[in-house]
């Protein structure tokens, strides 16, 4: 039973994985340029959407991708999953502490879409995700 259970862990982790940096690296390399190079009324009418099925997805494989690492390190004691773990669970409080302030400042009705702050939030929104790109990289 314990192999099969670790064998389903580690499949979990490393799918949920997968599915989370392929995602965030989308985004980083084709989503968010592509936004960039459009009027800024435009890129924020599409960011709101994108945003709200973008946090189902990545909450869900990131919690998914913590699960299965850290069951995988109870059943095996390997080290590697431990750090997994934690490295997929940091991106929360960063997402929280840092990405969070910005999204609400992009999904704020109030915010003229057309002003220099909107270009530059939307700016500072790519920089601050690329850093869940290369997170999930890293747990890859």
């Amino acid at each position: 039973m314990s192999s099969s259970l670790l064998l389903a862990s580690k499949l979990v982790s490393k799918i949920s994985t997968a599915i989370f940096t392929g995602g965030a690296v989308f985004c980083s390399l084709v989503e968010h340029p592509a936004r960039l190079n459009i009027d800024k009324r435009s890129a924020v009418k599409q960011f709101r959407p994108s945003l709200k099925r973008a946090i189902l997805l990545q909450s869900t494989t990131s919690s998914l991708a913590f699960i299965g690492s850290s069951l995988a390190f109870y059943l095996e004691k390997d080290k590697k999953w431990l750090y997994s773990s934690i490295l997929i669970l940091s991106v929360i409080p960063y997402t929280l502490f840092f990405i969070m302030p910005t999204n609400n400042k992009l999904l704020d009705t109030n915010l003229d879409p057309d002003s220099n702050e909107t270009k530059n939030l939307l700016e500072k929104w790519g920089l601050l995700h690329w850093v869940r790109s290369l997170a999930g990289q890293k747990l890859m």
